[in-house]
């Protein structure tokens, strides 16, 4: 797949995904706080892509699903220990934890939460969640099988696991929650973007506002890059 259309798949699936959002907000499967505090934000930002760059369309929807099923076990307790297995349920709270380091201070902090307050506290948490694997549940049915379309798009030979169904405010199994290892190609069109930038390749042939994007990217010295390989590696659990 090109880039220009990697570029094309996004713009395809940005109204697809407000929708889906939208039927997931409207499904009544979650708490009001998961639209408040992520759905409806997510949706904003959507129609103002060029505020986060560096998110790309499959990130942003893995880290979407992330911090609203979280939000929706904070609240009611859906999984325990017993009830997902030790193993699983030990993992998803580390990652949990991670994800949404100063989450809650910053909550405390705003008071009243506008939409745009909900949408600069959720980015981080949302980045950080598009890093771990992700959670199914019976939780945003809607987006998570947009999010398969995606990936099949992505890869023809993409077979999508079976949705989780059930109660989204009981206690839910092992089968109702467990983690899937998606494709890592959420950042393809991002590192296409940043080695078009880095080595100075032909821009001409690109959409306009593809082009704009690179221009969003900063470029990088040789100094900055050789800082960057000797430097030291930090993990995905870094505190911030």
């Amino acid at each position: 797949m090109t880039l220009s259309d990697l570029y094309q798949l996004e713009n395809t699936f940005i109204p697809k995904l407000i929708n889906a959002l939208r039927e997931d907000m409207r499904s009544s499967k979650h708490g009001e706080a998961i639209s408040f505090q992520v759905l409806r934000p997510v949706i904003s930002l959507l129609n103002e892509e060029k505020r986060y760059p560096g998110l790309s369309l499959g990130q942003l929807m893995k880290g979407t699903m992330n911090m609203a099923i979280s939000l929706q076990i904070s609240k009611y307790g859906n999984i325990s220990a017993e009830s997902v297995g030790e193993t699983v349920y030990e993992k998803y709270n580390q990652e949990r934890r991670h994800w949404f380091v100063g989450y809650n201070e910053a909550l405390k902090a705003i008071g009243p939460l506008s939409e745009k307050d909900a949408l600069d506290i959720a980015i981080p948490v949302i980045k950080r969640a598009s890093q771990s694997c992700l959670y199914l549940t019976p939780c945003v049915p809607h987006t998570l099988n947009l999010y398969f379309s995606y990936l099949q798009k992505l890869d023809c030979n993409f077979i999508p696991p079976q949705i989780p169904t059930g109660n989204t405010f009981a206690q839910w199994n092992h089968d109702q929650f467990h983690s899937f290892n998606s494709i890592d190609s959420s950042s393809l069109l991002n590192l296409s973007l940043f080695a078009v930038k880095k080595y100075e390749l032909p821009r001409e042939i690109l959409p306009i506002d593809l082009q704009e994007k690179l221009d969003c990217i900063p470029s990088v010295s040789r100094n900055e890059e050789n800082k960057e390989e000797t430097g030291t590696c930090f993990s995905n659990c870094t505190i911030v």
